[in-house]
């Protein structure tokens, strides 16, 4: 059985810069985990490095991918606070609930 050979990819600073605004408009719109767009942030962040590095970015894409990149890592953060504010709210009402008497 013959293989077909697989066509090589790269990653273009256009590619890159729309997937990370499509993450972070997702991620904005509560569709996904923030602990996942955290860790697709870090490979993110990673494929910048590896772009840098090899020279494949001129000075404007350069600084839209650091401006998508930013986005992503602000819209996760606030992502994470708001969770986190949900669940003091909760943490609260469960004992602001606790300390009523009981009902008799």
């Amino acid at each position: 059985m013959k293989r077909d050979a697989v066509a090589v990819t790269e990653t273009t600073p256009e590619g890159l810069a729309a997937l990370i605004y499509h993450i972070a408009h997702s991620a904005s719109q509560g569709q996904l985990d923030p602990e996942f767009v955290r860790k697709l942030g870090k490979r993110v962040d990673k494929e910048l490095e590896a772009m840098e590095a090899g020279g494949k970015m001129n000075a404007t894409d350069k600084k839209q991918l650091l401006h998508a990149v930013q986005t992503l890592h602000t819209t996760t953060d606030v992502e994470e606070g708001a969770r986190l504010t949900r669940a003091l709210e909760r943490l609260r009402d469960h004992d602001a609930r606790a300390a009523l008497p009981p009902a008799q």
